[in-house]
């Protein structure tokens, strides 16, 4: 700890976001308690997640950075096509890396999470799982938990950390809680039926929805389907999901259909994906992280990469000072422009990627074919850039 007293951090969470923190805050010299509702919060199983560089940056930060390459699949490129197999756009994303000293991998989320609960436990910190925070107050210069079992632990901060249902976010703000954004289907191939290697290859569909696919470590590919209003209307009516996924994705580009006719039905995963309207960081001595502060739609794949920006900026934050108000006063600082510029970016992508008329769809990828391709690996490059925020 580079100097000041050491504080008792209390963080209400163990995703991605709980857990990074408490490597972060460990690494700063601080005794850390978490708590976790699950007692298994490796989450899904199939699921993946792009890291892109700017949370390759923040991993190398938390020590874990190694781990992560060693376990997932380097990623260099982003490939765009039309339902009929027509380039949109191309981004040399490990191009981009390399230009800011990076680089992106795809992993998969239980394999991140069993990473980062090692550093966590690696480091010293507690972590208390089956033990869920419920409520949350201050008492001076202290802050109080509430557990759903009635009892009560105190610390000097609170992180909130548990998510885009975050309880402890209802109770410092008033926007209404989370809301549906959209309805995806995610799996994991048990064969790669020859997706393209290092690549993220997404597909826009002709009247709305898509597809998307990249490969993982050890000859699986992850996959997502994004929904349309026909095709979720369908699902509330019919049971053979895996069908109607292949009903819905006949004609994309290979190897679409064929990663998802490789995937049991048992292992697809349907899961809301929950946004918050504002930007919320909490207040005082409660800080909130992650999807609880900023849960945002999924264009760019940011949220587990923002969760540990997140991380390590609170660590930086809560070194720099021995004065816990200050400290997390300089967090929200320096995370506000950025988060504040990203979420602008990810709503107005994700406004034209849920187009459904198929002459607007037409509209769209046409022009997104036509734009300068240094514009868009401008936006990459700004987004992979730890801590980046463009100006004017």
């Amino acid at each position: 700890m580079a100097g000041g007293r050491v504080h008792e951090v209390l963080i209400s969470g163990a995703g991605v976001a709980g857990l990074a923190a408490a490597v972060a805050l460990r690494s700063a010299g601080h005794r850390v308690r978490v708590y976790e509702r699950s007692l298994d919060p490796s989450g899904d199983a199939g699921t993946a997640f792009n890291l892109w560089g700017n949370a390759m940056t923040a991993l190398d930060r938390l020590g874990v950075g190694a781990a992560v390459r060693a376990a997932g699949d380097p990623l260099h490129r982003m490939r765009l096509l039309s339902h009929g197999g027509e380039l949109i756009a191309e981004n040399p994303i490990g191009e981009i890396g390399q230009r800011l000293g990076t680089e992106s991998v795809n992993l998969r989320r239980a394999e991140l999470m069993r990473l980062l609960r090692e550093a966590a436990d690696k480091a010293g910190a507690e972590l208390r799982f089956g033990q869920a925070g419920r409520t949350c107050r201050t008492e001076g210069d202290r802050v109080v938990l509430g557990l759903a079992d009635g009892s009560e632990v105190h610390g000097d901060v609170l992180v909130g950390a548990d998510g885009a249902r975050s309880t402890l976010r209802t109770q410092l703000t008033s926007d209404g809680g989370p809301q549906e954004s959209s309805l995806p289907v995610r799996g994991i191939s048990d064969v790669d039926p020859g997706a393209p290697a290092n690549t993220v290859l997404m597909v826009w569909g002709p009247r709305g929805g898509g597809a998307g696919c990249w490969p993982l470590a050890g000859g699986q590919v992850s996959w997502t389907v994004g929904t349309t209003t026909a095709l979720r209307r369908r699902m509330r009516r019919e049971t053979d999901l895996k069908r109607l996924l292949l009903d819905f994705v006949a004609g994309f580009p290979e190897p679409i259909e064929a990663v998802i006719a490789a995937t049991p039905a048992e292992r697809m995963v349907v899961t809301p994906v929950l946004v918050h309207r504002d930007l919320s960081w909490g207040g005082g001595r409660v800080l909130l992280v992650g999807d609880a502060a900023h849960a945002m739609p999924t264009v760019y794949s940011q949220g587990a990469c923002q969760a540990l920006e997140d991380a390590v900026v609170l660590g930086e934050a809560l070194t720099d000072t021995d004065d816990v108000l200050a400290g997390l006063a300089d967090f929200r600082r320096r995370r506000t422009p950025r988060m504040e510029w990203l979420r602008g970016r990810v709503q107005s992508l994700d406004r034209m990627q849920k187009f459904e008329n198929r002459l607007m769809c037409g509209i769209r990828d046409r022009m997104a074919g036509k734009a300068p391709p240094e514009r868009s690996e401008r936006s990459w490059r700004q987004i992979m850039d730890f801590g980046h925020v463009p100006q004017g």
